[in-house]
């Protein structure tokens, strides 16, 4: 998707254009970025993604925090054809380390909606925090690993672990990139990576881990629990565990994404002229603020 400016097209998310804008640093945005000079992006999405590009502003254009993850921004633009707000990924909520998105009116809305379904419904990061906690405490004689992706949330879960149990955990190696540059940019991560003194250190006991959500499954606890003797269970931290069973002993829904009801309060916000939805489903959205508009303004996955 892109946008015109004076005649230039800014890619949404995407680097075949004039000048391509970069939400945040997770893999499914960053399509043709790798060849690009220059970006709208922040310095600190530049560096998580590993692009040689240079972070550039627009003077018809304005990035707002998304509350995605560290360094995401929304694009606020001044087009050819009136204001825009796209979301890229984003979170209204606050969680340990970001702040919820920040709204601006426009238009014409281009908002993500990948749990734009009313079966969604969140409860508050710090409502999730707290339950892991306990059912860290309540398995403290035990190994525990929990699913999480190596960007973003890792590193909340990190945090976690840390300021609400007092726990360092033990990482996969494959996520201490994003670790370091959270690090640089003044998130405070106390982990241990697999393969050093600190980890080997960590395991002689009871441990918490973290790996990627392929890894931790019953299947692999099992192996942890004959492998050290001791019981071992595995959690699941995302939005999707609200649904779905995961072959894991708990799910937690922990999710940088908005919800159902979130996603609609932002659009409320932002009071647009124009909806459109992108990164899911937003059928049911659609419906929902068509009905309650009373007009049809609102499209689904342009």
């Amino acid at each position: 998707m892109f946008l015109s400016v004076n005649g230039k097209s800014i890619g949404l998310d995407r680097g075949k254009s004039d000048l391509p804008f970069l939400s945040h640093a997770h893999g499914d945005h960053l399509n043709g970025m790798k060849r690009s000079e220059e970006i709208i992006a922040t310095r600190e999405t530049i560096e998580l993604a590993r692009l040689k590009a240079s972070p550039v502003t627009h003077p018809r254009t304005k990035m707002l925090n998304a509350g995605h993850i560290l360094g995401s921004t929304q694009l606020w633009a001044e087009t050819d054809g009136g204001s825009v707000l796209y979301t890229g990924d984003f979170r209204t909520k606050d969680g340990i380390y970001t702040k919820g998105a920040t709204p601006l009116e426009a238009d014409r809305l281009i908002i993500e909606c990948t749990y734009g379904d009313p079966a969604f419904s969140f409860p508050s990061p710090e409502e999730v925090y707290s339950d892991v906690s306990r059912w860290v405490n309540q398995n403290k004689n035990s190994i525990l690993v929990f699913g999480a992706y190596n960007l973003g949330k890792t590193q909340e879960l990190i945090k976690l672990l840390n300021e609400y149990c007092g726990i360092i955990p033990v990482v996969q190696e494959e996520s201490e990139h994003f670790n370091q540059i959270y690090e640089k940019h003044g998130v405070k991560l106390e982990r241990a990576v697999v393969g050093t003194e600190t980890a080997e250190e960590v395991m002689r006991g009871p441990f918490v881990a973290i790996a990627p959500p392929r890894i931790a499954k019953r299947s692999f606890s099992a192996k942890l629990s004959q492998a050290f003797n001791l019981p071992a269970r595995c959690a699941v931290v995302s939005g999707w565990a609200q649904r779905y069973r995961m072959n894991v002993d708990r799910g937690f829904p922990l999710s940088d994404h908005s919800d159902f009801q979130d996603i609609l309060s932002y659009i409320d916000l932002v009071n647009p002229k124009e909806v459109v939805f992108v990164h899911g489903d937003g059928s049911h959205l659609m419906r929902t603020i068509n009905k309650k508009r009373g007009t049809i303004f609102a499209s689904a996955n342009l």
